[in-house]
């Protein structure tokens, strides 16, 4: 068997629209980076204008400040992994298969855009702006919402034991979301692969059965 490549991550989605365009984009990389690594408190505005090798004052001519660098990231962010998801679920026809489709790809979008993802799983702490905050919230409710609905199918149809949705997919969420604290991007196993093993380990749970013990 071949030795897997390396995979280098995409951070954010990538500009379409000129120079400036590619200016904030390399921003919020770079700052993505910053925050993943040092939170959004730790991380100074000079810092990631010494990062993309610019001054505070051109920081300050696409942003108004770190707190809208910080939005755009998690807002960017939790705008593509709703629709990146739920494409990947749309032709599975059990919920069974749809979990594992769903929890693959989570694994996915979080190894793609890595140090944009980490950034977010900080902590919504440096939103402060009320409209966006509240954007925020609602597209992660929206997404968890999508799990969530998933597991309640597979109680109505049988295919799960009777659980309470609710914690049932915010379990599966935190297990995921925990990857975060150890995944090395580029390391000899993928995210999806991890993914397949957690999926694995909640449809057949820890226990043998009886006949096998």
């Amino acid at each position: 068997m071949s030795a897997k490549k390396p995979h280098e991550p995409i951070y954010l989605k990538r500009p379409h629209n000129g120079s400036e365009g590619v200016q904030r984009f390399r921003i919020l990389e770079s700052s993505a980076r910053l925050f993943a690594h040092q939170g959004f408190e730790g991380t100074a505005l000079h810092e990631i204008a010494d990062e993309v090798n610019l001054s505070k004052a051109t920081i300050y001519h696409y942003f108004s400040g770190k707190e809208e660098i910080y939005s755009e990231i998690i807002l960017d962010t939790l705008d593509r992994l709703f629709p990146f998801v739920k494409e990947s679920i749309e032709r599975k026809d059990t919920p069974r298969l749809r979990l594992i489709a769903s929890m693959e790809a989570h694994a996915q979008f979080f190894e793609d855009n890595f140090w944009a993802f980490t950034a977010m799983l900080i902590g919504f702490g440096g939103i402060r702006e009320l409209n966006r905050r509240a954007r925020t919230v609602a597209l992660r409710d929206n997404y968890e919402a999508l799990f969530r609905d998933i597991i309640k199918a597979g109680i109505e149809s049988g295919d799960f034991r009777q659980v309470d949705p609710a914690f049932a997919s915010r379990a599966v969420l935190s297990m995921l979301n925990w990857m975060v604290r150890w995944y090395k991007p580029g390391g000899p196993k993928r995210a999806r692969e991890f993914a397949q093993e957690y999926a694995d380990l909640i449809m057949q749970g820890l226990c043998l059965p009886l006949s096998e013990r």
